[in-house]
């Protein structure tokens, strides 16, 4: 018997069975969780998710949520969809799987829209919520031909031409060499193989840090792109309201040498990700726990997808991607990885590492935000679009939490709607 799989399993049932309590900050009110509140179910539960993962079957009477357990591919074959996967080698050596989803029965129109992902998670983001509610189905229903990154790290993009995921060399990366490296390569290959000048570019959390890393490093990329849509969009940290988040970037040292050695012996999250699914089929409303501990309390979300989230996410990432964005929360600057005054003098010839340029990027840019994200706070948001020099759009999303972007029930008049209008304007 693997252990180690049993503490992982007591952890999520701890989680989806535990006790909640509410808190205030800052004038809001979050959850979070305490102790176990019946021990009796907590075992019950316990001893279900052990057979359930360890023998690979489903008790009687546990109900399965089967978009959880499909792949991507699978996902898009079940609704009629037609789904290509490419893979794309960056200049150091990564080998990213690129997704290209075609619409059942829509004209073409020519246009090319690249969807990249947030933080652990990947281009299943995009589709989760199914058909007239996933962008990436909207998107491929009106004719545009779609493209799903994959970042470095995550379980579509865990190769390399040398290194091995389960060695530590793999991991050694920061969401800038996602923009500087991963992001151009796919953007490349996208646009080779469709024959396009340019595309419109739609990020997510991450998704847009990439954005602005790439453009800001190598400025060349504008003239690819017509034009970016920044959901819930990620630079300045400094106002951040995630009291996880803030508590545990008071401890960037300790962060990253336990998740390197998480990453070290477990560089895949499949097991992970198939037990919270079956967690949160047996206790969906404990199951909300695993959300709000990052992204606070009343989002948008249908209970019913819960499963279907965290059967997809999250997935893999590097130590020092969190203490990157940790070290943003910090120094209230929108920078490159510190390294300490020894090291930065020979990376950068400075003590301190430098600033992204942003004022480098001349790609239009509309952006969507919200008085509720628990990651993207609305004032560093606002430091963001004072410095970005073509802000074409700044859309207020009342009490929007961080996955609402892409998960919430009403995501497609909020945001999806708007995206087309713009795109079919331009």
């Amino acid at each position: 018997m693997d252990y180690s799989k049993l503490v992982i399993i007591f952890a999520v049932l701890y989680s989806v069975s535990g006790k909640e309590y509410e808190y205030q900050q800052s004038g809001r009110t979050f959850r979070s969780w305490s102790d176990i509140s019946n021990g009796v179910s907590s075992l019950a539960s316990f001893i279900w998710g052990v057979e359930y993962i360890l023998n690979g079957k489903e008790t009687n009477g546990a109900v399965m949520a089967q978009d959880a357990y499909l792949t991507i591919t699978e996902l898009a074959k079940k609704y009629g969809y037609n789904m290509e996967e490419h893979k794309v080698m960056t200049e150091d050596g990564y080998i990213l799987t690129v997704h290209r989803l075609q619409g059942r029965n829509a004209t073409r129109n020519g246009k090319v829209v690249f969807l990249m992902h947030g933080i652990i998670e990947s281009s299943d983001s995009w589709i989760l919520q199914g058909p007239n509610k996933a962008l990436g189905y909207i998107l491929a229903d009106n004719g545009y031909d779609v493209w799903m990154g994959n970042s470095r790290g995550n379980k579509h993009a865990m190769y390399h031409k040398e290194l091995d995921a389960k060695n530590s060399d793999f991991w050694e990366f920061t969401w800038e060499e996602i923009g500087l490296y991963d992001v151009p390569a796919m953007i490349d290959h996208v646009l080779n193989m469709t024959g396009n000048e340019k595309l419109y570019f739609i990020g997510h959390s991450q998704g847009t840090t990439s954005f602005f890393v790439m453009n800001s490093m190598k400025p060349e990329y504008n003239d690819k792109i017509n034009m970016m849509f920044s959901l819930s969009p990620v630079a300045w940290m400094r106002n951040i309201k995630s009291p996880l988040v803030r508590r545990v970037s008071s401890y960037l040292s300790f962060l990253g040498y336990f998740l390197s050695n998480l990453k070290a012996k477990w560089p895949s999250m499949d097991f992970l990700n198939k037990f919270t699914a079956a967690a949160c089929n047996y206790a969906p409303n404990g199951c909300e726990n695993l959300l709000y501990m990052l992204e606070g309390n009343d989002h948008h979300i249908n209970k019913s997808l819960l499963p279907v989230i965290l059967g997809h996410m999250p997935t893999g990432a590097s130590a020092a991607q969190f203490v990157h964005f940790g070290q943003l929360v910090n120094s209230g600057r929108f920078s490159r990885f510190d390294f300490g005054e020894d090291i930065n003098m020979v990376e950068y010839g400075l003590p301190s590492p430098p600033d992204y340029d942003v004022t480098k990027i001349t790609v239009p840019v509309e952006m969507f935000y919200s008085d509720n994200d628990m990651l993207s706070d609305e004032a560093d948001v606002d430091i963001l679009k004072g410095k970005l020099p073509y802000v074409i759009g700044y859309n207020f999303l009342e009490s929007y939490t961080h996955l609402d972007f892409l998960y919430a029930y009403n995501a497609k008049d909020k945001i999806y709607d708007k995206i087309l209008r713009k795109i079919n304007e331009n």
